[in-house]
């Protein structure tokens, strides 16, 4: 997929995250509060995969740090993997430990959004024809859900997150 299925996806993996864990609290307004970092957290995160590529919008802000990763594991190899999801989410959590009161909570919420909008792009590129390698380094075979094409069935996808967020939304609240 391209950036901008992966920036839809991620922002909208954050606000349907934000749902899922305070829709019951949805009168003390932590809801609305956890919505915008975990959108902004998404957002990153859906990009955040792509910074293995120096082409890629993370990868041109970032160029050395790109072309350094591009060039010790290729596009779509380690950085697009579960144990990748992993070391991010733990090091993007361990801030918190070192934060107070609504501090901590916008960027736990803002963490959370990276984590999750991280996991989107996974999922996008691994309904691709060319899949992703899900379990590297450990086993390096691509894994792929779907048979979508890059570019082709990008607008596709995202109108179906967009559906799968506003009735996400319309349930939970």
């Amino acid at each position: 997929m391209k950036h901008r299925a992966h920036k839809i996806a991620g922002t909208c993996a954050g606000i349907i995250t934000a749902t899922a864990l305070y829709s019951k609290d949805i009168q003390s307004g932590n809801t609305l509060i956890a919505v915008a970092p975990m959108m902004i957290g998404g957002y990153i995160g859906g990009l955040l995969p792509d910074i293995d590529h120096p082409k890629s919008r993370l990868g041109r802000i970032f160029f050395p740090i790109a072309w350094v990763i591009n060039k010790l594991f290729g596009h779509r190899g380690a950085t697009h993997s579960l144990l990748a999801l992993i070391l991010v989410s733990i090091l993007i959590l361990i801030p918190t430990f070192s934060m107070t009161g609504m501090v901590a909570f916008l960027y736990a919420q803002f963490a959370i959004g990276i984590s999750v909008g991280f996991a989107s792009h996974l999922l996008l590129d691994m309904s691709t024809v060319s899949g992703i390698p899900l379990l590297y380094p450990f086993i390096r075979k691509s894994f792929n859900v779907a048979n979508l094409k890059t570019g082709k069935h990008d607008a596709l996808v995202s109108i179906l997150v967009i559906v799968l967020t506003a009735t996400t939304i319309y349930f939970y609240v």
